[in-house]
């Protein structure tokens, strides 16, 4: 008779080993690997990824792709996926605590077959003391191209209490359409992503965006593959919310203890304090030269000045003003750009279609709102692409008494 802790024969597979318990699949012997998970608010390990470290019977290293890159029928299917997570379960539950997540990588496939082979996971986390709300299911979905078997899979593990994360996030058929259809609990960010924020300042630039969009989806965002320390930088600038990789610590068979980490991320956030200040005085600095000239010109529109561009001459003059116009207070530009020196030099006649703004309506852009709900005010967007051109730039507006009425005084300054 079989024994009802024995779970569908898995713990015939498993054995204490000299780095905790270990299983047996066929030929080859399993074992656990943790990488910490970093919170960058709690600079603690909050999680840890459990990893596969399988051997040959000589002793040497099998890859996971080669272990798990390859079909052996469904019922062997069924025994190695759950015998990792059994050996995963085990080793984490020997050190763990009660809080700390653990992520599992699990086969959807198997999810869905698994029912014909006796049940296992809950009875298993239950057995072991792991309440299903500290393990995080990580789908490996990459090959899951029926939306059907990717959400009973879902649904499954969200029904025993786990949450359930998204992978490699960005690439292959980890996208936003996943990520609406799965409304996962948390976003793994691929390495490519940070990869390529090194290299391209656009893409840094937009990271942060991004990173936005999946908050407000409700989702943690969780940077994974970070193996530098820009890398690192980026990943903290891009508000993410979860940090994993290399640089914060290698996979290994015990849990990191929390009163023997080094102070590395603290020396991070403080490297990336220095960073975000030098930006700062950047910043400061583009603005802080037009920004006497800017209200100067503010004192001519009210005093009455003939014409606006005759107000704003000297401003023009500057260097990085590459226009100003004025808005009514639904929005609407009252008259054509008034073009600053910069606006010709990064003029691109590709955008000769959005060139022209008169009639406009930019009741949308926060400048506008902004300078609507502070009157008398100056506010002063972030860099963003200006639509007349392939250019960053940063808005200065304001809402002024003019002759003419109210107005909206807006101001663009290269920035790129």
């Amino acid at each position: 008779m079989m024994d009802r802790h024995d779970f569908g024969g898995v713990n015939d597979r498993t054995r204490a080993g000299g780095a905790g318990v270990v299983g047996t699949f066929r030929d080859c012997t399993l074992g656990s690997a943790f990488q910490p998970i970093f919170s960058l608010s709690h600079r603690n390990p909050v999680g840890y990824e459990a990893l596969c470290r399988a051997k040959n019977p000589d002793g040497s290293a099998l890859s996971p792709l080669t272990l798990f890159g390859q079909s052996y029928g469904e019922s062997d299917d069924v025994l190695l996926d759950r015998l990792c997570r059994a050996v995963h379960v085990q080793n984490f539950a020997a050190y763990a605590d009660d809080k700390s997540w653990l992520f599992l990588n699990v086969n959807p496939l198997v999810t869905v077959v698994g029912k014909n082979y006796g049940s296992f996971f809950s009875e298993m986390l239950a057995h072991h003391g792991i309440a299903p709300g500290q393990v995080v299911i990580e789908i490996l979905e990459q090959n899951i191209r029926d939306e059907a078997i990717l959400s009973a899979a879902v649904s499954y593990y969200k029904e025993l209490g786990c949450l359930v994360a998204i992978d490699d996030f960005g690439a292959s058929h980890s996208n936003f359409d996943r990520v609406w259809h799965i409304q996962p609990d948390i976003v793994k960010f691929d390495r490519s992503i940070i990869v390529q924020a090194e290299a391209d300042r656009v893409v840094r630039k937009a990271l942060p965006s991004l990173v936005s969009l999946i908050q407000e989806l409700d989702c943690i965002a969780l940077m994974e593959g970070v193996e530098t320390e820009q890398q690192a930088l980026i990943a903290i600038d891009s508000n993410v919310d979860l940090v994993q990789g290399y640089y914060f610590g290698h996979p290994q068979a015990a849990l990191v203890d929390p009163s023997d980490r080094d102070d590395k991320l603290a020396q991070l956030c403080g490297k990336h304090a220095e960073f975000s200040a030098g930006n700062t005085a950047r910043y400061r600095e583009t603005v802080g030269h037009c920004l006497a000239e800017f209200k100067a010109m503010l004192r001519r529109i009210k005093a009455g000045y003939a014409t606006n561009e005759e107000a704003c001459a000297k401003l023009l003059m500057l260097p990085d003003v590459m226009r100003i116009y004025f808005l009514d207070e639904g929005g609407r530009q009252i008259g054509s750009n008034i073009a600053g020196g910069q606006a010709d030099e990064i003029a691109d006649p590709r955008y000769k279609a959005l060139a022209e703004a008169t009639d406009a309506n930019w009741s949308r852009r926060d400048y506008f709102k902004q300078a609507l709900l502070h009157p008398g005010e100056i506010q002063l967007t972030r860099p963003y692409r200006s639509l007349a051109g392939k250019t960053q730039c940063i808005t200065l507006s304001v809402l002024v008494d003019t002759p003419s009425g109210k107005r909206v005084a807006c101001l663009d300054l290269d920035c790129s």
